[in-house]
């Protein structure tokens, strides 16, 4: 059985159901096979949070590939909704690992990086893998710590010298999920980060063909 979009849906009568939540290699587990209604979503998910906060791990794994999902995007808007609800620790990560990529995935995604969350959707095992158990990021700072825009870029050039020693496919996943978050607060912003960005490129490409 396959996962059509990650959606959380109803089951057949007939449909074997398996739901399991387990820690494996420093990761929580929240695996389920056949049918998956919404009623079950929400236990399931719940455990997964538990128990990532009782093991004290920040890495969750929701794997739906088993799983028989629709293709409802309210559903994923409730998933999201109700997982941010349960106040996962702010610097765990979230993997939803489905069997096909889609555009309602791609929003429950952006749903919960628009919250704050740490959130990604996969259809590949090991670059899920590779995401989850990838640096932990330093955590944002407090109202009472600097928050100038030296400090933030200082921020940013720790979390790309944690990356030396990362597979490049988690580098690129990693910085293009990075990106993604700014371009969304800079469009909450009112920015046109991308005009800025062509700036930016013109201008590197200048001092690149001027060094040469």
């Amino acid at each position: 059985m396959s996962v059509n979009d990650g959606a959380l849906a109803g089951s057949r009568d007939d449909m074997t159901t398996i739901r399991d939540v387990r820690l494996q290699d420093g990761v929580v587990w929240a695996s389920a096979a056949g049918g998956l209604p919404i009623s079950a979503s929400q236990p399931l998910t719940q455990r997964a949070v538990k128990m990532a906060g009782e093991s004290a791990t920040r890495r969750i794994m929701l794997d739906f590939r088993r799983a028989t999902l629709t293709h409802s995007v309210q559903a994923l808007n409730w998933h999201a909704e109700m997982l941010s609800g349960l106040r996962p620790p702010t610097d765990a990560r979230i993997a939803m690992l489905c069997q096909q990529p889609s555009e309602h995935l791609q929003r429950w995604e952006l749903a919960l990086q628009q919250r704050g969350h740490l959130a990604a959707a996969f259809t590949d095992g090991q670059a899920a893998l590779s995401w989850l158990q990838g640096p932990v990021l330093e955590p944002a700072p407090s109202a009472d710590q600097p928050q100038d825009l030296g400090s933030v870029k200082q921020l940013m050039q720790q979390y790309a010298d944690g990356l030396n020693s990362a597979p490049h496919s988690q580098v690129v996943a990693e910085f293009t999920e990075l990106f993604e978050c700014l371009l969304a607060n800079a469009e909450r912003l009112g920015v046109d980060a991308m005009k800025g960005l062509e700036h930016q490129l013109r201008r590197h490409a200048q001092r690149r063909n001027r060094g040469s």
